[in-house]
């Protein structure tokens, strides 16, 4: 699934905490530069790493090359046909595959444990070869408790739908630090909302047809129909879209080791439908080279603007070119301990938002345009809700049906 709208990645930060806030550093790449996201994580379920490389013809945001690199548009295009491998404690070798263009899953068999350090090792199809700086996992404090409140101006300019505000459920938790140890966090969340609608063709029907895996589905261009016509196909069973956070919320304990962290705001779920949907927070630890590397994002979206300021320019990461330490790879690859609370928001809270099911259109701006029978198509299909990072058509774990 194709996300249409923009997500700002936004974020002012005080050195110590996260503060949810829009920002726009704009940069014009005059080269191609690979972008790298990836993280290894403890957490059950698939986990991916992805690689990109910008696009010279493409006014770039800075803000979108961090751990959470999921562009819109043609800023960053897939970079395909990479040997991805994930080196654990300097010697176990895990190859990853590519499952979409650009995107590379880990085995199931590699599971991330606290103490051990990953390394990731690629090569382009060109037979370039890059490797990060080992990572080593270290352990996060445990989800005391959370609670949600509900904001009606939750997040600036983040859907057309909504224009100026979306309005969201804001993510409050306490949680114990650590004494006697410097720690990092981040906060990230996963969110599964059902979908009625799984198919959108271009200037094309959809059709179903036999494969090897069984029955299939797909668009195939019509020419005899006008080159901006658009026919949308609903879903043949139940199906969930996947959505994932964009901005990046971090803290350093420097000032308040070994103090209890009560009602901090680390996440705000956009409003996307009032349905009921399943959320995954996640509080990660962060190596001290990650940390330093999101302050740096932050730092320069902060001081980005004036005539005394440096021009925005892209990051480098903890990824190197083996034969040419001098070319410039953007993003990071890090280790992360999670840990997870999950939680049904059953959205009675919301008030005066008449979003029941809207979920396409808050996504697409527009309502579903459903092609009709014809006498020479009188059966219409309904589309498969094929399983990717961005869709699923299996139950998520933990989801209820009622409260």
């Amino acid at each position: 699934m194709s996300i249409k709208f923009s997500v700002l990645l936004a974020i002012f930060f005080t050195y110590l905490s996260g503060c949810v806030e829009p920002f726009s550093v704009k940069f014009d790449t005059a080269k191609e530069y690979i972008v790298v996201d990836g993280v290894v994580t403890d957490m059950e379920g698939p986990q991916y790493l992805k690689l990109s490389k910008t696009n010279p013809d493409a006014v770039n945001e800075s803000s979108e090359f961090s751990q959470t690199i999921w562009t819109t548009g043609e800023s960053t295009l897939p970079l395909s046909k990479a040997k991805v491998k994930i080196i654990v404690n300097g010697s176990q070798i895990f190859n990853l595959t590519e499952t979409d263009p650009g995107v590379y899953l880990l085995p199931a068999v590699l599971k991330g444990k606290v103490g051990d350090s990953y390394q990731l090792q690629f090569e382009t199809e060109t037979g370039a070869s890059y490797e990060s700086s080992a990572e080593k996992m270290l352990p996060v404090a445990p989800v005391k408790s959370a609670y949600d409140v509900f904001n009606p101006k939750g997040l600036p300019n983040y859907s057309e739908y909504y224009r100026d505000f979306t309005p969201s459920n804001d993510i409050y938790v306490n949680f114990d630090d650590p004494s006697g140890e410097q720690n990092f966090y981040r906060w990230q969340w996963t969110l599964w909302e059902t979908q009625k609608n799984c198919a959108t063709c271009n200037q094309g029907k959809y059709y179903l047809f036999q494969s090897e895996n069984g029955v299939d589905g797909n668009c195939f261009k019509d020419l005899t129909l006008k080159y901006n016509n658009i026919y949308d196909y609903a879903c043949e069973d139940l199906c969930w879209d996947i959505f994932y956070s964009s901005e990046i919320t971090i803290f350093s304990d420097i000032y308040t080791n070994g103090q209890s962290q009560k009602d901090k705001l680390v996440a705000q779920i956009p409003l996307l439908q009032s349905n009921p949907c399943l959320v995954s927070l996640q509080q990660n630890s962060l190596t001290p080279n990650a940390y330093r590397f999101l302050k740096l994002i932050q730092d320069q979206a902060v001081n980005a603007g004036t005539l005394a300021d440096t021009p925005p320019a892209p990051i480098q990461g903890n990824v190197l070119n083996v034969r040419n330490k001098d070319e410039l790879i953007i993003g990071f690859f890090t280790a992360s301990s999670v840990a997870e609370y999950k939680t049904m928001l059953w959205r009675k809270n919301i008030s005066n938002l008449a979003v029941l099911n809207q979920l396409f259109k808050t996504i697409h701006n527009r309502d579903p345009v459903f092609e009709e029978r014809s006498p020479e198509r009188p059966y219409i299909p309904l589309a498969i809700c094929k399983n990717s990072r961005s869709r699923t058509p299996f139950l998520p774990k933990d989801w209820k049906w009622t409260q």
